[in-house]
């Protein structure tokens, strides 16, 4: 009885002088940067990149921990006005993240311009915690303006 191999012993053709660099390269991946800060009392946490399937661990890592680390109530804005690509991964973790905030009786708002990347990726239910600009955002209840006078 004649054994065959699982593994498959087939290699590409290449034309003479074609080199095989190219090929074995690694692909560059989608670069996703976050910056967090804190605003009007809110925890800000600000996406630039590409939110698609390839970095939407590495969001959802970032903001889990950001939502853990925040103050409370919890007042998470996600700013996304420099997001250049969503796919409906990255979709579904703002869907998720809400849900996320809504348990932890939290607020969660989305900054994503009209004319942007993010817009009109989203849903209904997310479209009505979105503003386009960051200074949109409603203020914390209890939050003091930036320019309020504090007294001692």
């Amino acid at each position: 009885m004649l054994v065959q191999s699982a593994t498959s012993q087939v290699t590409p053709d290449h034309c003479a002088g074609e080199s095989l660099r190219a090929e074995s390269a690694p692909r560059a991946r989608p670069a996703l940067a976050f910056e967090t800060g804190t605003r009007d009392g809110a925890t800000v946490l600000m996406m630039k990149g590409r939110l698609v399937a390839e970095t939407v661990v590495t969001a959802e890592a970032k903001i889990l921990t950001t939502t853990v680390l925040a103050g409370r109530p919890l007042n998470l804005v996600l700013d996304l006005s420099e997001v250049d690509a969503i796919d409906q991964h990255g979709t579904a973790l703002l869907t998720k993240t809400r849900f996320t905030v809504s348990a932890a009786r939290g607020a969660l708002h989305l900054v994503a311009p009209l004319g942007g990347a993010v817009h009109p990726a989203l849903n209904r239910y997310l479209r009505r915690i979105c503003v386009p600009r960051l200074d949109d955002v409603p203020a914390a209840p209890g939050a003091h303006p930036p320019d309020a006078a504090r007294s001692a």
